[in-house]
């Protein structure tokens, strides 16, 4: 997982800014739609072909997945997407509330 905040000046961290996060999910396409709306409630988006953008009350998320491929480990194929976040205008405290509710949503057993 990689992802950085952009700051200038004194005190910029705590002003919203653009940042991104990019991460591997195990999952498809449509695992993604159908997860998406309880993962983000209340919020509302709109899908672009593999472009989400959340409406947040301070700005928006952009989520834009990549191709899936898949990750074999022994006999065993799993579906594996890129996935990048995009937070604009969102103060840290914004982007970790939406992520630990994502994160909640999308974990999957086996840990």
């Amino acid at each position: 997982m990689t992802g950085g905040v952009a700051t200038t000046g004194e005190g910029a961290a705590n002003r919203p800014v653009s940042s991104r996060l990019q991460r591997d999910m195990g999952l498809t396409l449509s695992d993604f739609v159908r997860s998406l709306p309880p993962a983000i409630a209340p919020l509302t988006y709109r899908q672009e072909g593999r472009v989400f953008t959340i409406t947040h009350p301070h700005g928006s998320i952009i989520i834009t997945l990549g191709e899936t491929g898949q990750r074999r480990i022994a006999s065993l194929s799993l579906p594996v997407t890129p996935v990048e976040f995009e937070f604009v205008r969102l103060d840290a405290s914004d982007r970790d509330h939406f992520l630990q509710r994502f994160d909640r949503y999308f974990h999957r057993g086996g840990g």
